[in-house]
C-alpha cells in the first residue's frame, strides 16, 4: 500500500515524503489511551503539509499487530469482525491542507459498555482522491500514527517474562557492544516495560544504560526484541554519515568508523564485563521487577599489541644502553690497570 508504519515508542512526529511530493508530519505518535467501558474519549491529532502546494488529505482507519519481533508494526485492513471501527469517529475526515500550516484533527472514539482489553488502531492520513481520479485514496507516502487504546475493566492479565538476555558477541576490540532483550507478553494488554542494565567488572559497577527509555509496547501474546547498545568507552565505533545519512557497507550494514575523542580516553575498556539487565513492568498492583545478566570480554588488541611492542623496544633499548655503559666502564677498569705496572718504582 506504501504506508508508513511508525514503529511503536515514543517518538514526537513522524513525516513521510513521495516521489510525487507528497510530504506531510503528523504528531504525537504513538497515543496510549486507557479509558473505562461506556466512556468517549476525545482527543486531537496534528498534521501539516511540508509541502509547496495545498493537498487534499483524507484521515483513515487500519488496524495494526506485531508479526515479527522487531517492534515495526504491521498494518492491515479493517474487516466486517472488527466492529470497534464503528467506535472512531474524524473530525473533519478530509480536508484540505495549507503548505506548511498545522492542522488539527478530533478524533473520538465511543465505546460501548461492552468493551474490554486492548484495541490497536492506526490512524492514516493520505492523499485524498483529485476529480477525475479512479480511485478513492492515494495511499502512497501515507502516514499511520499508532493508538493503543486499553479499556480497562480491572480483570486485564498482565505478565511478562525474560525469554532471552544476550550480547552480539562474546569478545569485542572495540565497544559499542549491543544486547538484546527478547520479551514474551503473556497477558490480554499491551505492556510498556522500563529498566536499566548495569555494567560491572568483578564487583564494581563502571556503568548504567537506560532500557526502553522510549516507552516502547509488547503487545499481547506476542514477543518483541529490544536491542540496546553500550557505546561509553574509548576509542568507540560509530556509524559514518554523509549529510546526516548513514552509509551502507559493501555487505549492506551501517559503516563504521573508528572515534579517537583523547577526551575519554580514561575509558579504555580492556577485560570482563558484566551487564545484568533489571527490567519492571506494572501487573496491575505492583512493579514486578525481572532479572538477567550476561557476561563477555572487551580486549583491544591491536592496542595491547602496540604497546607491548613499545615495552619490547623501550627495554630493548634500556639494555642496549646498560650494556655499552658497562662495557665502557670495563674498558676504563682494564687501561687502568695496565699489565706490568708497579706503584713506587
Amino acid at each position: 500500500m506504501g504506508i508508513m508504519p511508525v514503529a511503536e515508542a515514543a517518538t514526537p512526529a513522524a513525516s513521510s515524503i513521495d516521489k510525487e511530493g507528497f510530504n506531510i508530519i503528523t504528531s504525537p505518535l504513538p497515543l496510549k489511551l486507557t479509558t473505562a467501558p461506556g466512556r468517549t474519549v476525545t482527543i486531537q491529532l496534528r498534521m501539516k503539509n511540508q509541502g509547496n502546494q495545498p493537498e487534499g488529505i483524507k484521515v483513515g482507519l487500519m488496524k495494526f499487530g506485531a508479526t515479527g519481533e522487531s517492534g515495526t508494526p504491521d498494518l492491515f485492513n479493517l474487516t466486517a469482525n472488527d466492529t470497534y471501527a464503528s467506535w472512531v469517529h474524524f473530525s473533519p475526515s478530509q480536508f484540505v491542507a495549507q503548505p506548511n500550516v498545522w492542522d488539527t484533527i478530533t478524533m473520538t472514539i465511543n465505546v460501548p459498555k461492552d468493551a474490554a482489553l486492548g484495541y490497536y488502531l492506526a490512524v492514516t492520513f493520505s492523499r485524498a482522491a483529485q476529480p477525475g481520479e479512479t480511485g478513492a485514496t492515494n495511499l502512497n507516502g501515507s502516514v499511520a500514527t499508532l493508538v493503543l487504546l486499553n479499556v480497562d475493566t480491572g480483570h486485564e492479565k498482565r505478565a511478562l517474562q525474560i525469554v532471552s538476555f544476550s550480547a552480539d558477541h562474546q569478545l569485542y576490540e572495540y565497544l559499542p557492544a549491543n544486547f538484546k532483550i527478547r520479551l514474551h507478553n503473556g497477558g490480554d494488554i499491551y505492556i510498556a516495560p522500563a529498566g536499566n542494565i548495569f555494567i560491572a567488572r568483578g564487583n564494581k559497577t563502571i556503568d548504567t544504560i537506560d532500557f526502553n527509555d522510549a516507552g516502547g509496547s509488547v503487545l499481547p501474546n506476542a514477543n518483541r526484541v529490544f536491542t540496546v547498545p553500550w557505546k561509553n568507552g574509548f576509542p568507540v565505533y560509530q556509524e559514518t554519515l554523509i549529510h546526516n545519512k548513514p552509509q551502507p557497507d559493501r555487505h549492506g550494514q551501517p559503516k563504521l568508523h573508528l572515534k579517537w575523542d583523547l577526551g575519554q580516553a580514561s575509558k579504555l575498556r580492556i577485560g570482563h564485563y558484566t551487564a545484568k539487565l533489571l527490567v519492571v513492568y506494572n501487573d496491575g498492583n505492583q512493579d514486578v521487577p525481572l532479572q538477567a545478566s550476561v557476561s563477555f570480554w572487551v580486549l583491544p588488541w591491536k592496542l595491547m599489541l602496540l604497546a607491548l611492542l613499545i615495552l619490547v623496544a623501550l627495554g630493548f633499548g634500556v639494555w642496549t644502553v646498560g650494556r655499552s655503559l658497562m662495557q665502557g666502564a670495563r674498558s676504563g677498569v682494564s687501561r687502568y690497570r695496565r699489565p706490568g705496572s708497579r706503584r713506587g718504582r
